[in-house]
């Protein structure tokens, strides 16, 4: 399907191995990354799992083991995470194959389906995990609950 809970999880929980990561923190237990971005532990051990699979993070057993990012934080693009994790849209055949098997070659719905995906994995691909990073740390010195608070509070100031 498309992007589901899963690749949301993720990247919160990578946002947050990052700023371990940039205070020179490498290894980070599962529990601290759970309880900080609140995400149920047994369901981000199997989506780390499934990361460090495709070497998106690394792990160490023991007293002093973790969790540590694989790749420098500059070098892993948002998209790269969410294609291991969703595949999105790779559940309908007409994105897979580019034909509808029920309606034939000239499917509407097959055409924007491909599209949008096209389009998702693009935008994503421009983003690493370093400007996330940068995005949180802008976020942070604007002031307000909400990202739509800090939002507002920034074109305050821009505009006042």
């Amino acid at each position: 399907m498309g992007l589901t809970v899963k690749s949301s999880y993720a990247l919160r929980a990578l946002y947050e191995l990052a700023l371990f990561h940039k205070k020179g923190i490498h290894r980070v237990s599962i529990n601290e990354l759970s309880t900080k971005q609140k995400i149920p532990k047994d369901f981000l051990e199997k989506i780390f799992s499934e990361l460090r699979e495709y070497g998106i993070v690394d792990s160490v057993r023991g007293r002093y083991g973790g969790y540590a990012l694989s790749k420098d934080p500059k070098n892993l693009k948002l998209n790269e995470i969410v294609y291991i994790l969703d595949k999105p849209f790779q559940s309908y055949e007409c994105v897979v194959t580019g034909k509808c098997e029920t309606l034939g070659s000239e499917c509407a719905v097959g055409y924007i389906w491909k599209k949008i995906n096209t389009i998702l994995m693009q935008e994503l691909s421009k983003i690493t995990l370093h400007d996330l990073i940068e995005i949180g740390e802008k976020l942070e010195l604007m002031g307000g609950n909400t990202v739509e608070e800090k939002i507002n509070n920034a074109n305050e100031r821009r505009s006042g």
